[in-house]
């Protein structure tokens, strides 16, 4: 270890801009995989949708007719009869707008007689009396909507609703969400919660108010766009959609209708966690790679400069495991240099994050991980110009005697 340790120190620059290299390197890409994991629970988190089977289908009307509800409202109940007749079909329902799409309708509410500092935010669907089967939901307290629930005209009513559990617990934090009163907005027309369901999820910009879902029993749709759900059998989805979409122009031929799989629709939903999720993952194998090439380019280096000593050692009798060993140590040494200052970076670039950002604390685990990665680079990178001196033949030292 002396004779390393003092050539090191002999190169001192070399060296110290490479434990820098290596410092910066590991502060940035650690902080870049936590928030890269962070990405990827979004991604695959679970919604309490069966997202996997469940058609989108949107219509868009041209016909004057559309324009009265009552019409739009049998046409509709038409439609999602057909469709539900379908062989390979669980469940079909009117529902705006499509859930995981990102985005859509939302408001706060509160418990009826509640202080206004109890508001919560809460995304707001549109759907029928199986939407609750429909989607796969869990239904852990009440019922799913009856067609008696849909109202029969439009303006100021009380409504009967479903939430997620998680809206339940926000709102009535006592645990008697069921048959509880909510105040979307009027005290004289106060919802009523007929139904909650264990979990529902929509990107909606982060926070809880994802979780936290609001769905009404008015599925007419607009004199514009309609739009329904359909469940399907697993592994019948792709063999149904032509189906579907046949079945519903077939009904009525004064609309344009699309089918697709609702996962189309999450992807697009989700697609700026995607997009962050692949920057980050080029800017973490960028940043490995030059990491890499800075420590072969060093180690490359020396064994040019150092032909002389490495034909000496194997004259001497040091075999090529010797000196293979000798330069991953040196290589070894000088990223645990660099790791080591690199974490005190990592850990201080974390706490600015989340301090300014919504960013999550960084984990020892991830911490050490991220040292093994930065270890077995260096290594790696260490590894090809050290078999190159080991192979270096004794007779080489005479050469500038």
């Amino acid at each position: 270890m002396g004779p390393i340790l003092r050539m090191l120190l002999r190169n001192r620059v070399r060296t110290g801009l490479l434990v820098a290299e290596i410092a910066v390197t590991l502060a940035i890409v650690l902080n870049c995989l936590s928030v890269l994991l962070e990405q990827h629970r979004e991604l695959t988190r679970p919604t309490g949708i069966d997202e996997a089977n469940l058609v989108a289908v949107e219509m868009l009307p041209w016909d004057a007719a559309y324009r009265d509800e009552a019409t739009r409202l049998s046409i509709m109940r038409a439609d999602l009869a057909a469709v539900r007749a379908l062989p390979g079909v669980v469940g079909a329902s009117a529902m705006s707008p499509f859930p995981l799409q990102g985005g859509g309708s939302s408001t706060q509410v509160k418990a009826l007689g509640a202080s206004d500092e109890t508001k919560v935010r809460a995304p707001v669907y549109a759907a029928d009396d199986r939407v609750v089967s429909t989607l796969g939901l869990e239904l852990v307290a009440g019922r799913d909507f009856t067609p008696q629930d849909t109202p029969v005209e439009s303006g100021p009513a009380i409504f009967n609703v479903i939430v997620t559990q998680a809206l339940a617990d926000a709102l009535f934090p006592d645990g008697q969400a069921l048959g509880g009163r909510i105040d979307s907005g009027s005290e004289d027309f106060p919802d009523v919660i007929v139904g909650i369901v264990k979990q529902m999820h929509t990107p909606y910009g982060g926070g809880p108010m994802e979780d936290r879902i609001l769905i009404y029993p008015q599925p007419q749709g607009s004199a514009s766009r309609m739009t329904y759900l359909v469940r399907t059998e697993p592994g019948q989805l792709a063999a149904l959609l032509p189906v579907i979409e046949d079945t519903i122009r077939a009904a009525d031929d004064r609309r344009i209708v699309t089918a697709k799989p609702l996962l189309e629709y999450k992807a697009r939903g989700y697609s700026l966690n995607a997009f962050l999720a692949g920057l980050l993952s080029a800017i973490i194998a960028l940043l490995l790679g030059v990491t890499a090439l800075g420590i072969f380019g060093m180690t490359s280096y020396s064994v040019t400069q150092r032909t002389r000593e490495i034909g000496t050692r194997r004259a001497l009798g040091a075999d090529r495991s010797d000196v293979v060993v000798q330069f991953l140590v040196e290589g070894s040494i000088v990223t645990l240099a660099g790791t080591g200052l690199g974490l005190v970076g990592a850990f201080a670039l974390n706490l600015a994050l989340m301090s300014h950002m919504d960013a999550t604390a960084l984990s020892p685990g991830l911490a050490l991980a991220g040292v093994a990665l930065l270890w077995a680079v260096g290594l790696a990178a260490t590894a090809v110009p050290a078999v190159k001196a080991s192979r270096l033949q004794p007779v080489l030292a005479t050469r500038t005697v």
